[in-house]
């Protein structure tokens, strides 16, 4: 299933149409007539997302509100509100007390069943953080809660290059006393800029493609990775607001740019990621002797092993995929024999820094042997996973090194490629450890095919591609 959602609220008209629309995209349902019944039997539901009417039988939406908060375990359940009629003094009031959105009647399937992936996608990438967190201080590694005192900085991107948000910047610093600038969408990009922990797209009357695409690109570069992105288009844009949040938008304002609101949801998305970077700076520091591999700075095997089958136990209560990845150096072996270790070491860390950048946040890779890497792909189908073992194997075979030492001459260079096998975890005993065999065995599919290659295993039941390394001449 893609989630549980709990109804609360409504007439019965309203939730047989709001049941219908979820049970299209495969959510589970749940409905309770009133929030009392709903703060009653949430823990008994584990609901990833709750949505619930403004108007409620026996009390107020910001009383519901604040009691949900209050609720052990829900202060980050998210919760969408739906109202008859947009007011957006209503609307303000209600983020303030802990609403994560919104959303006027009549509902605009597309733009709500993307908000609703959203709003899930984060919580479960905050669940992800606190267990790991919950990792490191059963290991002894955790450092205390900073204080998040320092002013933030918000970068604002008109796409139009005439629009005019210098009030919109001037709001935020007096509201948040933060840093804003105001920049134009080709100065973003540029590597000489301080990145920015959260940038404002604000889209084009004119032009809205060209939001999208920059939003993107800011997803995919490297030093804007982690920031959080707010895009901000018009209500007669749902497609368009759909496809950001289904591009990597952390937020959305779909009736235009709102200083008011910006000041409620920026804080939020801000504290939201600085307590990421501080688990991430916590995880780097910590682990880097038991669990990095000091070279390549990935994970090693000795923590990817347990966090592969934690991530196939969670893939099998929440019914869904989980991709696995074998990826080889192809004739390693010649590298460090011919040119030496030092110059194996530096594929090695090309190759990790390749692998890394082209995989998401979530996602895992680890070193597990001298030119081995496991990936794990989380929520990845076989279209998906494919796609992304292609790219990789294109992000290694565009790596050039030159060489270094004597006899190497002044134009030399070396040019690695790699070989990928594909499998996926499926329910059963000993699921990680199947899909590993097998995608071991597609990987010396791959290598018999001519290396610099991909190959996926072939469904449970049939025959499989597995080689012993007297057949492959070795690899």
């Amino acid at each position: 299933m893609a989630g549980r959602i709990l109804i609360v609220g409504g007439s019965a008209s309203q939730c047989d149409q709001l049941r219908t629309k979820l049970a299209s995209a495969f959510y589970q349902v749940a409905t309770a007539p009133s929030g009392s019944e709903a703060l009653r039997s949430i823990d008994d539901i584990h609901p990833d997302l709750v949505l619930a009417a403004t108007m409620l039988p026996d009390m107020c939406s910001r009383e519901f509100c604040t009691r949900l908060r209050t609720l052990p375990g829900h202060a980050d359940t998210p919760l969408v509100l739906l109202c008859e009629k947009d007011h957006p003094e209503q609307r303000l009031a209600l983020l303030a007390v802990g609403a994560d959105d919104v959303i006027a009647r009549p509902l605009e399937a597309i733009l709500l069943l993307a908000r609703l992936r959203n709003l899930i996608h984060r919580a479960r990438a905050q669940d992800e953080l606190r267990l790991r967190n919950d990792t490191q201080r059963a290991l002894g590694l955790s450092e205390p809660p900073r204080n998040f005192d320092r002013p933030a900085r918000i970068s604002l991107v008109p796409l139009d290059p005439q629009a005019d948000v210098a009030a919109i910047a001037t709001r935020l610093r007096i509201n948040l006393g933060a840093q804003v600038r105001i920049l134009a969408p080709g100065h973003l990009l540029q590597h000489n800029t301080t990145p920015a922990e959260a940038i404002v797209l604000i889209d084009s009357p004119d032009d809205p493609g060209a939001g999208l695409a920059l939003l993107s690109q800011l997803r995919t570069a490297r030093a804007r990775r982690r920031a959080a992105l707010v895009y901000v288009t018009t209500p007669d844009r749902a497609d368009h607001a759909a496809r950001a949040l289904d591009l990597g938008a952390d937020e959305l304002l779909h009736r235009g740019p709102d200083a008011l609101e910006l000041a409620l949801r920026l804080p939020r998305l801000i504290n939201r990621r600085r307590r990421a970077e501080q688990h991430h700076a916590a995880l780097r520091d910590g682990l880097r002797a038991a669990m990095i591999d000091p070279l390549t700075g990935l994970y090693n095997r000795r923590y990817a092993m347990p966090e592969v089958a934690r991530l196939a136990q969670e893939a099998a209560e929440l019914e869904q995929p989980l991709g696995l990845l074998i990826a080889d150096l192809d004739h390693f072996k010649k590298v460090n024999d011919h040119w030496g270790h030092s110059t194996g070491d530096r594929v090695l860390v090309a190759t990790a820094r390749a692998l890394s950048d082209a995989l998401r946040a979530q996602d895992l890779v680890a070193r597990v042997g001298g030119e081995e890497f496991l990936i794990a792909l989380p929520g990845s189908d076989a279209e998906s996973a494919l796609a992304t073992a292609r790219q990789l194997r294109e992000r290694v075979a565009g790596l050039t090194l030159p060489l270094i030492g004597p006899g190497s001459g002044s134009h030399a260079w070396i040019a690695p490629t790699i070989s990928i096998g594909i499998a996926f975890t499926e329910p059963g005993p000993n699921s990680v450890e199947v899909a590993l065999r097998r995608a071991d065995g597609a990987l010396y599919a791959a290598k018999q095919a001519g290396r610099n290659q991909v190959r996926q295993a072939e469904p449970e039941g049939q025959p499989q591609p597995w080689l012993t390394v007297k057949e492959l001449g070795g690899i």
